[in-house]
Formats: structure tokens, sequence, C-alpha cells
């Protein structure tokens, strides 16, 4: 069965969908991993980075996105097919390996996001709100890849709890400042909360720390590096301390001045090692440590 991993940080800026699509990324070409991304934010970065804007035009004109899955929830219809949506060719990587597939999102996401809300605060809400996703992307679909990253909207309402249901572990990819990291004890509370409604769900239901992502980080900046050391001192810290935070991952994202406009889909790459350039050890180091502690 393939691992799910949920993405989350209710802060932008973070880092979070060039974390996901870098480690989409470096799993399918370098260690030859057969994976799913799962776009779940309106933002639709993720599904930017990974496909060109005339297939996600395409796909969200025929009710190929995620969209059109909760939408079909709210409105008692059935124009979503998993298996048409998911798309099979994606990245700007040139590979004869197709192993790296996404199941689009949209920015019509965010009405729904909005909608879901507002059934919450009229106490509508019910048991089907929160396993949409888990409905169509069934054990058999999962068990198709070795992983299934989510990238989730920058918050945990009812959409990112449709993906927590189906995870794993979650991620929390994070700068090396004082702002991004300071929320952090309360975005673990939320999660532990999260937690707690989907288990009234199903009991059963387990959801493990994969730890934190710095990302961004500069080499000789001061700040980061005391931020850096602050988290690193906090990660040993007991469970029900309010300044624990989950255990970093020892490999860095550093901020490179090479790095490659990512957004440029219509720029294509030979290799991984010349889109990632400077970043290429940086990623590859990341992807080996995320396989270690997943498995």
């Amino acid at each position: 069965m393939g691992k799910v991993i949920s993405f989350i940080n209710s802060k932008i800026g973070v880092g979070k969908t060039t974390t996901t699509v870098a480690l989409a990324e470096f799993l399918t070409y370098e260690f030859n991993k057969k994976v799913l991304v799962i776009d779940l934010d309106p933002q639709t970065n993720a599904t930017i980075l990974l496909i060109k804007q005339a297939t996600w035009k395409r796909a969200n004109e025929n009710n190929k996105t995620i969209h059109q899955m909760f939408l079909d929830e709210l409105n008692n219809t059935k124009a979503f097919n998993i298996e048409d949506s998911i798309l099979k060719r994606t990245s700007n990587i040139d590979s004869d390996t197709n192993n790296l597939h996404l199941l689009p999102s949209s920015l019509n996401l965010i009405n729904i996001g909005d909608k879901l809300s507002e059934l919450e605060k009229n106490h509508e809400l019910n048991k089907y709100s929160i396993p949409i996703l888990s409905k169509h992307l069934n054990k058999g679909i999962i068990a198709r890849y070795d992983y299934v990253l989510i990238d989730c909207p920058p918050n945990l309402d009812l959409i990112t709890l449709n993906g927590l249901y189906i995870s794993n572990y979650y991620v929390i990819p994070v700068l090396p400042d004082i702002l991004s990291t300071y929320a952090i004890p309360e975005m673990l509370n939320k999660i532990e909360l999260s937690k707690k409604k989907i288990k009234l769900l199903n009991p059963v239901y387990t959801l493990y720390e994969l730890g934190l992502i710095v990302n961004k980080m500069i080499k000789n900046n001061g700040m980061h590096k005391r931020t850096l050391n602050n988290l690193q001192n906090r990660q040993t810290k007991p469970r029900e301390d309010l300044n624990y935070v989950p255990k970093l991952f020892e490999s860095i994202i550093y901020q490179e001045d090479s790095f490659p406009n990512m957004s440029d889909f219509d720029q294509s790459f030979s290799t991984i090692e010349k889109k990632y350039g400077t970043n290429y050890n940086d990623y590859r180091n990341l992807a080996i440590e995320f396989i270690s502690r997943t498995n």
C-alpha cells in the first residue's frame, strides 16, 4: 500500500508547494518511485508547476479537477470520475518515465471551502463531509503508488481534513524565521483537534508526525542560524510542552540565487539535476531522508 503524506502549514510562502513538487520529482526521477500528487490547494500552485496551463484549463473545463469532486457531493451529482481526472503526463523534466501523476486543483475550489465551512457553522456537517476524497481515492488506487503527496490549503478547513483523513503522515515545511515558526504549537493543536474529529468517524484512525522541513535557509544569516538552533532545541522537549516542535529533517533546503524558475513550465530540462541546479543535492538528500522516515 502506498504511503500518503499531507504537507501542511497555515502560513503562506514557506515553500509548502515547492517542497511537495520537488519531493515528487526526486522520488520519481531519482529513486524510481511511482508518485501521485493531489493538489487540494485552491491556489493551484502544485498543478501549475506540474502541467501546462492549457492542460489545466482543459481539465478544469471538463470537470476533471478536485473541485468537481467536492461539487458533486454538495449538489448530489456524479460528473467527477477520478480515473479520468488523474493526469499521467506531468513535469517538465524530459524522461520516458510517466510515473509522476497529478490530481489537479481548480481556482473554483475556494468557493467549495466556503460552502463546506458554512455547512459546519450551521451544524449541517455530517459523516459524509470529511471522507469525500476517500470515497474516490480508494485503497485500490492508492496501492498503485509508492507515495501519494497531498498539497493542502494554508488552513485546516474541511478540504484539508479530507486530505488528513486518508493520510498516514503529515509534514510541516517552515522558514527559519521567527514569524514562520511562532505559530507551530497552535498549528499542532489544531491538527490534534482535527484528528479527534476524524476519529469520531474512524476510531482506528492514526496520523503520525513526519517532521519539519526547513526551507530557504541562508547560510550566513544570523537570524536563520539562531532560529534553526531554537527549533533543534525545541524538538527535544516533551510532546505536551507548549514549545515542542516535531523532529526536524536533517536535510535543509538552502536559499540559492541560481534556483530555477519552477513556475515556468514551458522551460524544459533534460535532467532533474539541471532543473534544480545548486539545490540538487539539498533535495536529493531530503528525498533520501523522506524515504527512510516513511519506511
